[in-house]
């Protein structure tokens, strides 16, 4: 279990104990619950931030996949616009 889990899970248990011992205007608990309001939204910009990195990188994936496909159709159409990088020169003297 990764460690800041095992912290959250303990600042809840805090959290819970002092409101059941009525210490709900204690300067404690209210720390308490501005760490866990400031962690929930530092740990939602850095989930969003992977999710669209990982959107983008998926985007490019299949825009590459796209652009070979229509590239391979193209040739097997006979079209002049393909450049074959596989070319090789082969010597007829041989």
């Amino acid at each position: 279990m990764p460690i800041y889990q095992i912290i959250l899970i303990i600042v809840v248990v805090i959290l819970v104990l002092s409101l059941l011992l009525n210490l709900l205007f204690s300067p404690v608990t209210w720390a308490i619950v501005g760490v866990l309001v400031l962690y929930s939204f530092i740990r939602r910009y850095f989930y969003e931030k992977q999710i669209n990195e990982y959107n983008e990188k998926i985007e490019k994936e299949m825009a590459e996949k796209k652009a070979a496909y229509q590239s391979g159709e193209a040739y097997r159409q006979g079209s002049d616009d393909i450049i074959d990088v596989d070319y090789v020169e082969k010597d007829e003297k041989k």
